[in-house]
């Protein structure tokens, strides 16, 4: 009796035995998950933006608010804002850039702060670029345009583009106007001030501004 249970229960353990080995084999294995590849238009959303190729001997100059390769000899970064220039004769072409919908300004050569800066301030607005050239009279400001102040308008020639975000001016000017309210732009070293602000209007209050050295 004893040796019909002992073989008994060798049979039903064997019976599971096999059942598991037979269970682990014939179980279903997932396949591994994989990502699909990314498309074309995500693998250029993913690139970061180029940056403009420079050239000694720059090439066209269109003020139309789009920097392009080879249109600027330098460029120089200043925090968030942007300058690129060159010189051509007795002109200096720049494009200012930043990230903002509102107003971009420059200023050359500030006394105290903003006191006696010569700026050039512009922003784009449903379309039209807006620029206008004026003069600081206190370390707050205000800076009314040139003209309202017995000079003269020497920004004739400018342009501007606004888009994702992104706001460039474009302008030239005589290096020397002989105007009381411009200051000579120099081949060289030139002090300036800068500004950003939300808000695309004159009147508008900067966000961000900082100063440096400018080199031409």
């Amino acid at each position: 009796m004893a040796n019909r249970l002992r073989h008994a229960g060798l049979i039903v353990s064997l019976a599971l035995l096999i059942g598991i080995v037979a269970g682990c084999g014939g179980a279903k294995q997932e396949p591994a998950k994989t990502n699909p590849p990314a498309t074309p238009a995500q693998q250029v959303a993913s690139q970061p933006a180029k940056a403009p190729a420079l050239s000694a001997k720059p090439g066209d100059w269109k003020p139309d608010g789009v920097i392009a390769d080879n249109e600027y000899a330098q460029m120089q970064q200043f925090g968030e804002f942007e300058v690129y220039s060159r010189i051509d004769g007795d002109k200096v072409r720049m494009a200012l850039k930043a990230k903002t919908n509102g107003y971009l300004a420059i200023g050359f050569e500030p006394a105290q702060r903003m006191q006696d800066a010569d700026i050039i301030l512009g922003f784009v607005k449903d379309g039209k670029a807006t620029v206008a050239d004026m003069f600081s009279t206190g370390p707050t400001g205000p800076h009314p345009p040139d003209e309202q102040q017995g000079g003269k308008n020497d920004v004739t020639v400018f342009g501007g583009n606004n888009k994702d975000g992104v706001t460039i001016i474009e302008f030239e000017r005589k290096l020397d106007t002989g105007d009381a309210k411009d200051k000579v732009i120099k081949i060289g070293d030139n002090k300036i001030i800068w500004a950003i602000s939300e808000e695309a209007a004159f009147s508008g209050k900067h966000s961000k501004r900082g100063g440096g050295v400018l080199k031409l």
